[in-house]
């Protein structure tokens, strides 16, 4: 059986080591609490990948993409995941796939930090939390979130699942 000809590559050879930054964030808080594995630069704009350290009990408001698909990785910790009607529990090892226009919301179920590998595609997400580094603690809202979600083609539907935890997350 032949198989079909692959297309040309258009990315490059990357590697990232432990604690090593693959894009170069503007904060320092938030290239620790992020840190890109895969730039939509190194992956000629295939994709970005992300290690996101989530706090206890803590995790993004309920909103959808309009641009990216979303996977994720449980590397370390328990988690909930809520998208399209359904409720997933993810422990170490689970993974999900989230296509852009399903509502999803999710959270560290523990009261320990956990760790999510998260590939998002297209590229270029990694831009998203650089900027949300940049917000200074003091002007964090909702409403400020809501805006820079919008500004990246992701709308804010709701609450996080913990409300009272997500300001020290993002």
């Amino acid at each position: 059986m032949m198989f079909p000809r692959m297309a040309t590559a258009s990315g490059k050879v990357v590697a990232a080591k432990a604690g090593e930054n693959r894009f170069s964030f503007t904060s320092d808080a938030q290239a620790k609490a992020t840190p890109c594995k895969v730039s939509s630069e190194d992956s000629g704009g295939a994709c970005t990948v992300l290690e996101l350290r989530a706090l206890p009990r803590s995790g993004p408001f309920l909103h959808v993409h309009h641009r990216e698909d979303e996977w994720y990785y449980v590397l370390y910790g328990e988690f909930i995941f809520r998208a399209g009607g359904q409720e997933f529990n993810l422990s170490t090892g689970g993974s999900i796939w989230l296509p852009r226009g399903i509502p999803h919301v999710w959270a560290n179920t523990a009261t320990t930090g956990g760790t999510l590998i998260l590939m998002c595609q297209p590229g270029g997400f990694e831009k998203f939390f650089d900027e949300t580094g940049k917000v200074p603690m003091s002007k964090k809202s909702p409403e400020t979130m809501k805006e820079l979600m919008a500004k990246y083609g992701i709308e804010m539907l709701g609450p996080p699942i913990f409300a009272s935890s997500w300001i020290e997350q993002h």
